[in-house]
């Protein structure tokens, strides 16, 4: 394989590299709107917020493999396309545009995590209030529990006689 044909093959990898990852994110965009709606909900189910969370982990960890990928390939074929820019012409505006579309899909998904960290602060501080809330209640009801169990005593009894 001559060097012409191994850059058009980096560049066709290059080319589905930005494809891949723009389908990881429209993936991760997806997911990010369905922790939305999770969280805008009052019975908030957190095994599946949690899932939502795993299942976005490990397409960022393919999307930081994809990049460096990327970054490898372009390392090696960058001098070939600047220097022949005609040859790959069609292959370069793909990739604008890809590219274009990666960014619009990275803005969109960074707004929505945004307004899902303040989704995210009123349910947490919405459950630090029950909590809260249920810690006070059980110390109250233990407190009154040991005054009524310290309370009685057999000579404050009503039914104590001690005349017999």
């Amino acid at each position: 394989m001559g060097p012409e044909e191994r850059n058009a093959v980096y560049v066709n990898m290059m080319l589905d590299s930005l494809r891949r990852k723009q389908q990881i994110l429209t993936f991760l965009y997806d997911c990010t709107k369905d922790q939305e709606q999770l969280l805008k909900d009052e019975d908030m189910d957190p095994d599946a917020f949690m899932q939502l969370i795993d299942a976005k982990g490990e397409r960022i960890d393919e999307l930081a493999t994809i990049d460096e990928g990327f970054d490898t390939m372009f390392r090696l074929v960058k001098e070939e396309i600047e220097k022949n820019r005609e040859n790959y012409r069609e292959e370069i505006q793909k990739m604008q545009q890809l590219i274009s579309r990666v960014s619009e899909l990275g803005v969109q998904i960074q707004a929505l995590e945004q307004q899902n960290s303040g989704h995210f602060k009123t349910y947490l501080a919405r459950h630090r209030k029950e909590i809260h809330d249920f810690n006070i209640n059980n110390r109250t009801a233990n407190n009154y529990y040991q005054n009524m169990a310290n309370a009685h005593k057999p000579q404050t009894s009503y039914f104590f006689d001690e005349t017999k």
